[in-house]
């Protein structure tokens, strides 16, 4: 009897998680946010040369939204102009915002449960197939900020709202990393207003696409190049920018035209991967009464929703019986992921 009733409830439970699974994956929302513990997470919002007084205000007020945005559980630094010694250690006021941004790079704990979010606003150049983004003093190039995070395992979540930032994805990206940049190019070099609309749409109810209750970096991302088109439309402009997000490591990049909602609407270029998987489970608030996935888990959830999205596309290739075979198997893979096995027997003594 304890074993019919231990099968039973096992596959009641099964069954519940998945359901729990489809219904997530439906709506594009996640079960589990990702991120390590929230005490873990630091942030660093860097405001760059401004080159005039009209522009450095408005780079002053979308940082200062980021900052505002971050709950306090974050350990967040604002650094720029006239801020060095607000935010940086007094003692060290004296170095350069590039030496700044290194250092705090080069401060933190190697861990891959460590969430590190990097937020560069500003103005960018791209001059001998070198990206920089401007700071008072030395710039910082793409490949510096390669070099700094290589050794780091951490969980990097990095935003450069610049112009010409496109070249920071083909060098930053890698795992566990998201990377959001303002071009989809180092030549579209005019001023980039994208950085404004992501500093309202990161925290912004009207953000959240599949009403969850929550906005990821997923949703914020998509609703700021929204915005920033209707800008353009609006102005009659033709837009000077194309923002892209990565998150699968392949350097490539994914323009928000790509989703409807927060699912794909079109397919990658064959052999690559598709983006916003993990974007649409990193949130800058984490949400109430989620746990942390390890970066183990989140790699392999994240590789299990590739197989099931492909695997959806391929279902008129399929017998209904293997199709719907296939897709249980990996619905339940994932679920035992996402959804925690309960701590409480699951057998009951009866007589």
């Amino acid at each position: 009897m304890k074993l019919m009733i231990a099968n039973s409830k096992r596959r009641t439970r099964h069954f519940l998680t998945i359901m729990m699974v489809c219904i997530s994956l439906a709506s594009g929302t996640s079960i589990v946010a990702d991120g390590p513990s929230e005490s873990s997470s630091d942030a660093l919002i860097v405001i760059g040369a401004g080159g005039n007084d009209e522009y450095l205000k408005d780079f002053e007020r979308w940082a200062e939204h980021w900052q505002q945005s971050f709950p306090e559980t974050v350990n967040t630094k604002l650094l720029g102009p006239k801020r060095k010694t607000a935010t940086i250690d007094p003692s060290q006021k004296e170095l350069t915002d590039r030496q700044h941004i290194l250092d705090w790079i080069a401060a933190k704990p190697n861990s891959s449960e460590n969430e590190r979010w990097l937020v560069l606003i500003g103005h960018g150049t791209y001059q001998l197939k070198i990206a920089k983004f401007n700071l008072e003093g030395p710039d910082l190039s793409s490949d510096e900020l390669a070099k700094a995070m290589e050794a780091s395992p951490a969980r990097w979540r990095i935003f450069v709202c610049a112009s010409s930032s496109g070249p920071f994805i083909t060098t930053l990206s890698g795992p566990n990393r998201i990377i959001v940049t303002a071009t989809k190019s180092g030549s579209e070099q005019n001023l980039s207003r994208f950085g404004e609309y992501l500093s309202q749409s990161i925290d912004a109810p009207r953000a959240d696409l599949d009403h969850d209750g929550n906005v990821s970096i997923l949703e914020a991302f998509i609703m700021a190049s929204g915005n920033l088109a209707k800008w353009y439309a609006d102005e009659g402009r033709i837009a000077s920018e194309q923002a892209l997000l990565d998150d699968n490591g392949d350097s490539r990049g994914t323009p928000a035209n790509f989703f409807r909602g927060v699912r794909a609407a079109k397919a990658p270029s064959e052999g690559l991967k598709l983006d916003g998987l993990l974007a649409n489970r990193v949130y800058l608030k984490k949400p109430a009464g989620t746990d942390s996935l390890s970066s183990e888990q989140q790699a392999k959830a994240t590789e299990l929703e590739q197989q099931i999205e492909t695997l959806r596309k391929q279902k008129s290739e399929f017998d209904k019986v293997v199709y719907y075979a296939q897709l249980e198997q990996m619905l339940i893979e994932l679920a035992e992921i996402l959804v925690p096995s309960p701590t409480e027997s699951t057998s009951l003594d009866l007589p």
